[in-house]
């Protein structure tokens, strides 16, 4: 950041601090008083705009805020949540729905009275458009689903799901629309948590769908487009600003370090671990600046290897000193090092 952006950042910085402070390392159980603190403090609609209850701040704005939360002291879990939630809002509702489903759902999402999420992935074949099976056919003015999904991530939160179903075929391929699914529908079921063994606590679930009856009206994009003008722009929105999550947990472990070896290695040691932090920090950012200012969904992601590279000379180096120092592994660092190799594998170079 510039010295004036920095600036402009501070009173935001120093309210996600204030927030923070009480959750450090939550993994046991999902701090819904913490979420719901966020939407009080208008920060799970940073990029909704005014008129609908948000900040109106961009997309980058929404990558410093993830970023901070997980250096004050968030698991790099719950910044996933966190995060997924503003780019479902942004991308789903915003950028692709109606002006109904806008006025309908983007207030409740700014406040974080309303939890999105959006299903793709169904059980034993991922999120392949070939093998995709959830369909969704029109019956009068109503539509209905039939299907299952799974890896829901925010599932089991989420008052708003955003299901991917097959709606047509052509030339044998797949035709998808998206669709705007309240919790409450008759027909909609959520399956019980998923017990993942990483980036804890963010809630995965499974989704039944089983006659699932909406009005027609909750289509949002466009009809038998929706897999190649949403879906896989959103995974590419996902790995243009997934990666601050990484830096923000590279930031606060680089902290965590400065504290236990002070004293213990020679100050440039502690030096290059900070700048190490923070070259990464400023790479991921680089990344969300790009994909903003060029306003495309292709947009090439420059600088993602290069990122990669920076979060693997940060993970060695600080490898090498604690195991020169004999430190003992906390619990904390074990979490660090399962979660960050999980969102690599997530948001590869």
């Amino acid at each position: 950041m510039t010295p004036e952006q920095q600036n402009d950042f501070k009173p935001m910085q120093e309210k996600i601090k204030a927030l923070v402070r009480g959750q450090v390392g939550t993994t046991q159980g999902f701090p819904l008083d913490l979420w719901q603190d966020l939407g009080r403090k208008n920060l799970m609609g940073i990029v909704i705009p005014e008129k609908h209850g948000g900040l109106g701040l961009g997309l980058s704005r929404l990558a410093l805020v993830t970023e901070e939360l997980v250096i004050s002291g968030v698991t790099m879990g719950f910044a996933l949540s966190f995060l997924i939630h503003n780019l479902v809002a942004h991308h789903f509702i915003l950028t692709h729905g109606t002006r109904e489903l806008r006025n309908a759902y983007l207030p409740g999402l700014a406040r974080g009275s309303i939890t999105a999420s959006v299903a793709v992935s169904e059980p034993g074949t991922g999120a392949h458009p070939k093998h995709l099976k959830t369909r969704a056919r029109q019956q009068d003015d109503r539509v209905i689903i039939d299907g299952e999904k799974s890896f829901i991530t925010n599932g089991p939160l989420a008052d708003l799901f955003v299901v991917i179903a097959v709606t047509g075929k052509r030339e044998n391929r797949n035709l998808f629309s998206a669709f705007v699914v309240p919790r409450d529908t008759p027909g909609l079921v959520p399956g019980v948590p998923m017990d993942l063994p990483m980036l804890r606590p963010c809630p995965h679930n499974t989704l039944g769908l089983n006659g699932c009856t909406i009005h027609g009206t909750a289509i949002t994009g466009e009809v038998d487009r929706a897999y190649e003008t949403m879906v896989i722009p959103f995974r590419r929105l996902e790995q243009a600003l997934g990666p601050v999550i990484l830096s923000g947990g590279i930031r606060h472990r680089a902290n965590a370090l400065a504290a236990d070896l002070k004293g213990l290695v020679p100050a440039s040691d502690l030096e290059t671990i900070a700048a190490l932090a923070l070259r990464t920090s400023l790479v991921a950012h680089k990344d969300v600046e790009s994909y903003e200012k060029a306003k495309d969904p292709a947009h090439p992601l420059i600088t993602a290897k290069k990122f990669y590279r920076c979060a693997m000379e940060f993970q060695e180096h600080a490898l090498q000193l604690t195991q020169e120092k004999k430190l003992a592994p906390s619990r904390e660092a074990d979490m660090f090092d399962n979660d960050l190799n999980a969102l690599l594998r997530l948001f590869p170079g």
